[in-house]
């Protein structure tokens, strides 16, 4: 029946083809259905009388099929391109891909030569999962890419995949030999006793790209968060960096200043139901270090707190990018849904006080996220409810999380390890974001 339907489908987009009227109905005809068939003939008119009466060679007659056939293929395949690869990648039947488990002996030539004319570009993916190498390699196949691409690998704890600075490179994509061919290059250490042999410039690549993904995240949960409240998008990024209480987020980086423009220009679009063009249909890539060219965290920043592990994390969807050691106050810190409602620097008016250099009100009530002057209480239930963190922490995810972000409390979700970087998250061209108007009075 795929011959139906392909013929079926190509005379409904050209109804004045009368040859695939023709074949359509010598299908129908074939098939016994002779009603059908009689129909298609009428549409083909003098097409029909004259293959009818003049003896065509049926190698021609299917050729013509043939052709007929792969333009509705082709046709199909544009209009429903994304699940297309989507599916191939789940069966990782990735056509136009070598697939080679062990790394070669020395970079092929070709990879050479795109490596020469352009940078690596990055995604991320599961360690030991292989589905998700095969949609990095769909994406691949997308975007048309003639130029290497390397694959970090995020490990899995429980429910979350854990992003960290240095991810090993999993897989590798790169351009094969033939017009027409891509090669694969897998080394994910549960199914290869092998490693990427990556260069410093590529780890510094990978690190740089790394950053990068988190300041769009940062950015992109502030735009989400400004429009929620404003009921509009920004206009620009000092929008959001306004002094206290308007100030979304608490400074910028250059990465915000570079892609603001374009990146709230695709949340504009993807607010209003507009397709946003791929790379292969001349898209305009927003991070053009990224493989299919958006943003790779793509869900709103939130904060876990696990009471019972003394952990609070900073997540984009099922992917954990920190997690800290706090200090909590057992059952006088609350459970539930909360939001970050203010954001202060030096809540006590002195950068030493109680609730040390920065501060996170939790929904208008009496608990915050804030610092400490007694170190020693982190990891411990010694607060009257608030959640307390020491100082480079606390800073940190002030930087990194917008006015509005979710906060659940909650129990055993968060794993045990810490993840916090070498190098802190960190912005720059910070406003006025002290309160000179108000004391807190939060539980501590």
């Amino acid at each position: 029946m795929s011959r139906f339907r392909d013929l079926k489908q190509y005379v409904r987009e050209h109804p004045d083809n009368k040859m695939a009227w023709y074949l359509l109905g010598k299908e129908y005809e074939a098939d016994g259905q002779e009603g059908k068939a009689n129909y298609c003939f009428n549409q083909a008119q003098e097409i029909y009388e004259a293959y009818e009466h003049v003896h065509v060679p049926e190698d021609i007659l299917a050729e013509y099929e043939e052709k007929l056939q792969e333009a509705a293929r082709k046709r199909k395949k544009v209009l429903a391109r994304r699940r297309a690869w989507l599916l191939a990648a789940v069966l990782l039947l990735l056509i136009g891909f070598r697939y080679a488990h062990a790394p070669p002996a020395s970079s092929s030539a070709a990879l050479e030569k795109a490596a020469a004319a352009s940078s690596t570009v990055f995604t991320a993916a599961e360690i030991g999962e292989p589905k998700a190498i095969g949609l990095a390699a769909a994406s691949y196949l997308e975007d048309g890419r003639q130029f290497p691409a390397s694959v970090l690998g995020m490990r899995r704890s429980g429910q979350w995949l854990l992003w960290n600075s240095k991810m090993p490179v999993i897989a590798q994509l790169e351009p094969g030999e033939g017009t027409e061919e891509s090669l694969i290059r897998n080394y994910d250490p549960t199914t290869c006793d092998c490693e990427a042999d990556v260069s410093k410039q590529e780890q510094q690549a990978a690190q740089a790209w790394v950053n990068e993904q988190e300041s769009l995240a940062t950015l992109s949960s502030a735009i989400t968060q400004y429009r929620q409240k404003e009921k509009g998008f920004p206009e620009d990024l000092q929008s959001l960096n306004q002094s206290f209480p308007n100030n979304v987020m608490s400074g910028s980086t250059p990465v915000m200043s570079r892609f603001f423009d374009r990146y709230a220009a695709m949340l504009k679009r993807q607010v209003y139901g507009q397709d946003i063009p791929s790379l292969a249909e001349g898209g305009r890539p927003v991070s053009a270090e990224t493989l299919g060219g958006q943003p790779y965290l793509n869900q709103p920043l939130e904060i876990v707190v696990d009471r019972s592990r003394h952990r609070l994390a900073v997540v984009s969807g099922n992917i954990l990018l920190r997690s800290y050691e706090v200090g909590l106050g057992g059952s006088k810190t609350p459970t539930g849904t909360f939001e970050v409602t203010d954001k202060v620097v030096n809540p006590n008016g002195k950068s030493n006080g109680e609730f040390g250099s920065r501060g996170m009100q939790l929904s208008d009530t009496d608990y915050a996220i804030h610092g400490t002057n007694e170190p020693s209480s982190i990891g411990g239930d010694e607060s009257h409810g608030c959640v307390r963190m020491n100082v480079a922490d606390v800073e940190e995810l002030f930087d990194m999380v917008p006015k509005g972000t979710k906060v659940t409390l909650t129990d055993n979700v968060l794993p045990e390890e810490i993840v916090v970087p070498q190098q802190r998250f960190q912005t720059q061209d910070r406003q006025d974001q002290t309160n000179n108007k108000k004391v807190y009075h939060w539980l501590n």
